[in-house]
């Protein structure tokens, strides 16, 4: 799909059905959720954060989640390799004295909330990408104070922008690590318009220790990662990250190996190729006769086929998310890669064990006469 051949832009859309301007923006009239006791304040946590930087023709969507603290006033809280981060960098060394425009989206659609958290080629918009998820045009319509584009059919939408050197302090918040967060200091989103569809909804969800929520729309997510990293690498067969890690903080792959060393090359892989995986601390490598998704088989590989020392990576001062309070340094940390295959000659000088699987003939003469033999 060509970018541009998914969007249909429209002149003015349902979400900007009513529109509420200056002193009348009043933030606390939506329902914003505090979701735990020790939660600094309320917190819009589904906002699709709509940003353009000065050097790129594309918009960037990603979801970060947004502290109130005035009528008018959110903290944007984004990581500084994230796409709205790194636009509003090049902004700011650009126009340093001017305020750089941003709109969130609440309550877009599915397709459009999935595409803000793919990790999809920089040639391609998300509102594009959408369109080819969705197999049906993404409209979108223009902001009505900036030219960002916004997705028509969302309930909600804030406008506003981040001034020039405002900054306040985000947190504690109850995190998708199952503890609270530090106060870190990021950018103050000063929202200047509401746009709203008639009766609106208020899209929320709430992050906690894992599975929550957001881990279950992760777990839908590894779909799209499969055939990302196949194109680089054929030879991987299939991947996870369990959602009870976190939804990233560990990987699990699977992967027809050719020689020896070859698991060593797709860990590297891993945690190089893909943003999304700079933080994932552990990677276990499988032979494809493992589902990657079956814990058991995954635990019965690397205690049938590790030796501790031979098989396990480590790697010192690799970067680590900062939510981690685990890792020595906040931000720095280590990784570890478990080569849990079938090892080779020259891996192994031993005799290397042949699993136990029944005869195909077997099987399907047992599955011709199971009708017969009455077992429920």
């Amino acid at each position: 799909g060509v970018p541009g051949t998914h969007v249909k832009t429209v002149k003015k859309g349902q979400c900007q059905e009513v529109v509420i301007e200056g002193d009348s923006v009043d933030l606390s009239k939506l329902p914003i959720q505090t979701c735990w006791p020790k939660d600094a304040a309320p917190l819009i946590t589904w906002g699709l954060t709509i940003t353009k930087g000065p050097l790129k023709k594309r918009q960037n969507l990603g979801i970060y989640r947004q502290q109130l603290i005035g009528k008018n006033k959110l903290i944007m809280r984004w990581l500084s390799h994230r796409g709205g981060a790194l636009d509003f960098k090049d902004w700011q060394e650009k126009n340093p004295d001017k305020p750089f425009p941003i709109a969130v989206a609440l309550g877009a659609d599915p397709a459009t909330t999935l595409a803000a958290v793919t990790p999809i080629p920089d040639s391609l918009s998300e509102y594009a990408f959408a369109g080819l998820l969705r197999g049906k045009k993404t409209k979108v319509c223009s902001c009505i104070g900036n030219d960002l584009q916004v997705p028509e059919n969302a309930e909600i939408i804030l406008e506003g922008v981040l001034h020039p050197g405002e900054m306040a302090d985000e947190g504690p918040f109850g995190d998708h690590t199952g503890y609270y967060n530090e106060v870190e200091s990021f950018p103050v989103f000063t929202v200047e318009r509401i746009t709203h569809r008639k009766n609106p909804i208020y899209h929320s969800t709430y992050t906690g220790k894992p599975i929550d929520e957001p881990a279950v729309l992760g777990v839908a997510l590894n779909e799209v990662f499969v055939p990302l990293l196949q194109q680089q690498f054929p030879e991987i067969t299939d991947f996870y990250l369990p959602p009870e890690a976190c939804s990233y903080r560990m990987a699990i792959v699977s992967m027809k190996k050719q020689y020896p060393g070859h698991a060593k090359r797709v860990m590297m892989g891993v945690w190089s190729f893909l943003r999304q995986f700079m933080y994932t601390k552990f990677v276990i490598v499988v032979d494809d006769d493992i589902d990657v998704k079956n814990w058991k088989e995954v635990i019965w590989a690397i205690s049938t086929r590790v030796d501790p020392t031979r098989d396990t990576t480590l790697i010192d001062n690799t970067p680590i998310d900062y939510l981690d309070f685990a890792s020595p340094v906040s931000g720095l940390g280590s990784k570890m890669g478990i080569d849990a295959t079938n090892k080779l000659p020259g891996e192994t000088d031993r005799e290397w064990g042949e699993s136990i699987t029944m005869d195909q003939s077997v099987i399907d003469k047992i599955d011709s006469i199971w009708d017969e033999l009455s077992i429920d």
